[in-house]
C-alpha cells in the first residue's frame, strides 16, 4: 500500500510541477509581450523627440540664410562697385577652374 500511496502522491507532484511549469510560460509570453510594447512605445517617443529637433534645427538654418541673404544684400547696397568687383573675380576664378 505504501507503494500504491506514494505512487499517486509522485503523480500529484508531477502535475502540479506541469501546472507551475505552464503557469511560468504563460507569465513569461505576457512579460515579452509587456516588454515589447514597452519598447516601442519608447522608441516612438524618441523618433517624435529626434523629429522635432530636426524641425527646430531646420527653421534655425532657414532664419540663418535669411538673415546672411539680408545683409548681403545690404552690403550690395552699400558698395555696389566692390560687390561687383568681387563677383567678377569670383566668377573668372571659377571659370578658369572649371576649364582645366
Amino acid at each position: 500500500m505504501d507503494d500504491t500511496l506514494r505512487t499517486r502522491t509522485n503523480g500529484a507532484d508531477l502535475d502540479t510541477i506541469r501546472d507551475d511549469i505552464d503557469a511560468l510560460r504563460k507569465d513569461l509570453a505576457r512579460l515579452m509581450e509587456h516588454v515589447k510594447s514597452g519598447a516601442m512605445d519608447n522608441i516612438a517617443g524618441q523618433v517624435e523627440e529626434m523629429s522635432d529637433e530636426a524641425r527646430r534645427l531646420y527653421n534655425r538654418a532657414i532664419a540663418e540664410g535669411e538673415r546672411g541673404a539680408d545683409v548681403l544684400a545690404r552690403q550690395v547696397e552699400e558698395r555696389p562697385l566692390t560687390s561687383l568687383v568681387i563677383a567678377f573675380a569670383l566668377g573668372f576664378i571659377g571659370s578658369r577652374v572649371i576649364l582645366r
